[in-house]
């Protein structure tokens, strides 16, 4: 029986998923970086003619990046998969588990061809955008600073996972088949750059369509969400001067508020989310909660994944997001605690979707900021924003007193309050040096043996058979 669903997909989102698809290389011959089809398609296209179609190539990238199989959401992505490398999530799967014991090869591809064919999406839309002469003007900008926003994040991503990465800004094949790494500090100074250009265009402090018409659901960047990815750009980078001001760009906005009810955090209507993506899939509201909402034992056949003890013994007594955020389940003697941030794992005829994956929230800007104050020793400003966190979670204000404890203190918040969202474990405990100590320790028990170099991923064999220029990341 065909099933029904309440929540209807907004035009902006869905009505050029096929050109924008054609446009990411999907389904198009192998290309060396996977960057998609050569520049000659878009102008045979002749996508960037009129608004809606110009407008469709953006839509059509967010579409695609909701995808269920994509690194944004589901079970491939980096929220499942780098929760799995590190110590959040445990696997019962037998065979084909090297993320969960870090047993990465170069003969999987892992994410380096979507990371590639969404930026070629985001380089032919910037160049399109900024060629065009017959788009309403607005509406060119904003799409022009929403292909840099996105551009950024992608660039971002690909930094943290794999390190030094092409700074691929071009169309053209002769150029990106042949381009080799360029140092990581080189692409953040890129990211900076096309998030400054962003935020003096997209919407501030609203969220709108390009008929400026007030928008509903936080779907579109904005210039907070180009602020609060430039906090984290900047805390990642230990510019933590930059890093608060960003945050508190966000923190001082009016439109976004630290939702009491932890129950209410992760739903579409969240006064605490800043930038979401509309989840497209027919079966869940947000793919992530089908590998992480237990319901039934792990059996090494579903891929389902219950939360590691390490991270289940990080809450501390009263904590109310363990309460509202961590489900269980008996089977037998055993108890298996499982992430519940996102509830709606199973969307049934006739069920309205009221949860979309979330990117970015209030409450890291908070964190962040408190990392930041920290470091810079304001130590009474990083008290309190970590004890806005706190509070929230009912529990006592923060005892530590001292820098080191502070920082300390804000590592452990992080952990238990941004558990299983981006990986964003993963990447503290390689941003803050702390990786080797914490897998030295938790690699053995889930059957894998660390070592530092596995804090990168490696990139596809085949591309490095494909441009003899790429180099390969040590270890592999």
């Amino acid at each position: 029986m065909k099933k029904i669903y309440k929540n209807k997909k907004p035009l902006r989102v869905l009505s050029f998923f096929v050109l924008a698809s054609m446009l990411t290389g999907m389904g198009s011959c192998k290309k060396s970086l996977d960057i998609g089809p050569p520049a000659t398609l878009l102008a045979t296209a002749n996508v960037y003619t009129s608004n809606s179609a110009a407008e469709g190539v953006i839509s059509g990238l967010y579409a695609s990046m909701a995808n269920t199989s994509r690194m944004y959401n589901g079970g491939a992505s980096v929220a499942i998969q780098q929760g799995l490398a590190a110590d959040e999530l445990v696997s019962f799967i037998t065979t084909g588990n090297q993320f969960y014991t870090n047993s990465l090869s170069s003969l999987s591809t892992y994410y380096w061809p979507e990371i590639f064919q969404e930026l070629f999406t985001c380089n032919s839309a910037i160049d399109g955008l900024g060629a065009a002469t017959s788009l309403d003007p607005t509406i060119r900008q904003q799409l022009l600073a929403e292909a840099k926003f996105t551009r950024a994040f992608i660039f971002f991503n690909a930094v943290n996972l794999y390190g030094d990465v092409p700074l691929v800004l071009s169309t053209d094949p002769a150029v990106n088949n042949v381009i080799s790494r360029s140092p990581a500090a080189t692409v953040l100074q890129q990211v900076i750059q096309d998030l400054t250009d962003a935020q003096s265009v997209l919407p501030d402090n609203k969220y709108e369509t390009l008929a400026a018409a007030a928008a509903t659901d936080r779907l579109l960047p904005n210039k907070q969400a180009a602020s609060a990815l430039l906090a984290r750009v900047y805390l990642y980078m230990q510019d933590w001067k930059d890093a608060e001001t960003q945050a508190s760009n966000v923190i001082g906005s009016s439109v976004y508020v630290l939702e009491p009810n932890l129950n209410n955090v992760f739903l579409k209507t969240s006064r605490e989310t800043i930038w979401q993506l509309q989840s497209i899939t027919t079966t869940s509201a947000n793919a992530d909660a089908s590998a992480l909402v237990l319901t039934a034992a792990p059996n090494g056949i579903v891929n389902q994944y219950p939360l590691n003890s390490a991270l289940v013994n990080a809450f501390e007594s009263g904590d109310t997001r363990f309460t509202n955020w961590v489900g269980q389940l008996k089977a037998g003697t055993t108890t298996y605690y499982y992430a519940y941030k996102y509830k709606q794992n199973l969307i049934t005829s006739g069920v309205t979707i009221n949860e979309y994956p979330i990117l970015f929230r209030l409450a890291e800007q908070y964190l962040i900021r408190a990392e930041a104050r920290a470091q810079q020793n304001n130590l009474a400003g990083a008290q309190s924003d970590l004890n806005t966190i706190r509070a929230r979670a009912g529990l006592a204000p923060t005892t530590a007193t001292t820098q080191a404890g502070l920082l300390t203190a804000i590592y452990n918040e992080r952990q238990v309050e941004l558990f299983t969202e981006f990986g964003h474990r993963w990447f503290d405990l390689k941003r803050t040096g702390r990786i080797d100590a914490v897998m030295t320790a938790i690699d053995p028990l889930k059957g894998g043996v660390w070592s530092s170099y596995k804090q990168l991923i490696p990139i596809p064999q085949s591309e490095l058979i494909l441009n003899s220029h790429l180099i390969q990341n040590p270890g592999y």
